[in-house]
């Protein structure tokens, strides 16, 4: 017994030293490998000057509560917990699509009883007999070939996974931010309709009074009277907008809307909190170092490395198949004098598919022809990859532009309606002059902060298209492959 269990040894320890040799080899995997198109030397709208740095670019706001919004978000957002899932998962499959070569054992046991009832026993036989045997059957299918593109494919699938977490964590912050971008600006917007409302009914009373006294024109009054209802019907939209920003750092952050804790209510609902502003003079990375920020590209990559797992398994399908079976079984007389035997067996066995081969190089093909699509798709998201990032950089010099355009607007208007009400009050200028001066210091005022946010939008937008995220994406990943926590 010990002979042929020693021969099993040896048997499996030379497919080892087989399948080493093959994996080694990758003889099954194809050979074309993702490629990126040509790339810009440089971007052609960023500004010169140095990079910013594309981890936790939102601390440049300098915003606490933003800080904490994010922190929230990234803790408890169910976006970022479902993709934090989905890489426990993947590793869990990888490690599983490895195990499935290692051989499998089992215990066995059993038993026989027996009894003559009617006639005479054998010489020195008993009548009654029961034996007990018990065992243990080793089966392996050597894994000669399917060993490499399993393990590729798990190691692509892990990667995906990763992949999607950091697009997850990406476009999460982005999404906090610029619904808090959001939310400031409507805050500071309904301030400056405010201010303007208040100006525009005190001097509609005025007129009011001046109008029945038949000093005014009742035109007059019924044109101040507008002013001021027409910026109060602008509230409406403002109130709107401030309300639905609210609802979204709820929801990004894994809460029902109108649940919020008081400190965050009273965060949230400040009244002249100054809008964030995010200035972004460069570039956050050059072309060349684009590629790896990129989640989207990340998994397009990882796309290609699985597509090319499934040929090397196809391919794998259509070669030999290498299986050993081996038993140790052993036998005890409980009742009786039957003797006791021991006895151990080992089959290798040799597969080679024939009569369905035809169906097994359609599936190769099908897979051939996949993995060519990934290579396709893979240059595809890089392409797009550069375009976005190269619209948001324009984006962001034309938002500059208009920013500052605004904001020279506003002053002028500023001056223009100082002037307009000095020359009201002197009797130089009419009313109509200085309601149109107020009316357009209003515009302008709304104007250069749109122009604001929108810079800050573009600033958010830039972060998102190179991919800006968190910087230790490595924790979340380690924490990925621990179970879920249980109350």
């Amino acid at each position: 017994m010990s002979e042929i269990f020693t021969t099993t040894l040896r048997a499996v320890a030379l497919s080892s030293t087989l399948l080493t040799t093959l994996v080694a080899g990758c003889i099954t995997m194809p050979d074309p490998r993702a490629e990126a198109p040509p790339l810009p030397a440089a971007w052609r709208d960023a500004p010169a000057g140095a990079e910013r740095p594309v981890s936790e670019w939102w601390r440049a706001f300098h915003d606490p509560a933003l800080d904490r919004l994010i922190t929230e978000a990234l803790a408890d957002g169910p976006s970022v917990q479902l993709a934090l899932l989905r890489v426990r998962e993947a590793r869990a499959a990888s490690r599983a699509s490895i195990l499935q070569f290692l051989p499998e054992i089992r215990a066995t046991s059993g038993g026989q009883y027996s009894k003559v009832v009617n006639g005479q026993t054998t010489q020195g036989g008993a009548r009654e007999q029961m034996t007990g045997a018990y065992g243990a059957q080793i089966s392996w299918e050597a894994p000669l070939f399917a060993i490499g593109p399993a393990a590729s494919g798990g190691h692509a699938a892990t990667q995906g996974a990763l992949a999607d977490l950091r697009g997850a964590q990406s476009t999460l912050i982005a999404d906090v931010a610029q619904a808090y971008v959001d939310l400031r600006a409507a805050q500071a917007s309904r301030g400056a309709l405010a201010r303007s409302i208040t100006a525009a009914d005190e001097l509609a009373r005025i007129l009011a009074i001046s109008a029945r006294a038949g000093m005014t024109a009742q035109s007059e009054a019924a044109d101040a009277r507008r002013l001021s209802e027409t910026a109060r019907a602008r509230l409406v939209d403002l109130v709107i907008e401030e309300r639905r920003a609210q609802s979204v750092l709820a929801i990004l952050r894994g809460r029902a809307p109108g649940t919020e804790d008081i400190a965050m209510q009273d965060i949230l609902e400040l009244a002249g909190a100054p809008l964030p502003t995010l200035h972004l003079s460069s570039a956050p990375a050059a072309p060349a170092d684009f590629l790896r920020l990129r989640p989207d590209v990340a998994r397009a990559e990882a796309d290609t490395l699985a597509a090319a797992a499934n040929v090397g398994a196809a391919r794998a399908d259509m070669l030999p198949r290498l299986t050993f079976t081996g038993a140790i079984d052993v036998t005890t007389a409980l009742i009786g004098n039957a003797p006791g035997t021991s006895l151990a067996t080992a089959t290798p066995l040799v597969s080679i598919p024939l009569f369905d081969w035809g169906r097994r190089m359609s599936i190769a093909r099908q897979r051939d022809a996949q993995f060519e699509h990934s290579l396709i798709r893979y240059r595809q998201v890089v392409v797009q990859a550069v375009a976005d990032a190269s619209n948001a950089l324009v984006s962001l010099d034309q938002g500059r532009l208009r920013l500052d355009a605004a904001r020279y607007a506003a002053d002028a208007a500023d001056i223009t309606a100082r002037g307009a009400r000095a020359s009201h009050e002197s009797g130089i200028a009419s009313l109509a002059d200085r309601l149109r001066a107020e009316q357009q210091l209003i515009d302008a005022d709304l104007a250069r902060i749109d122009a604001e946010a929108e810079f800050t939008r573009a600033a958010i937008a830039t972060y998102r298209a190179f991919g800006g995220g968190p910087a230790l994406l490595a924790d979340d990943a380690s924490n990925a492959a621990q179970p879920a926590s249980r109350s």
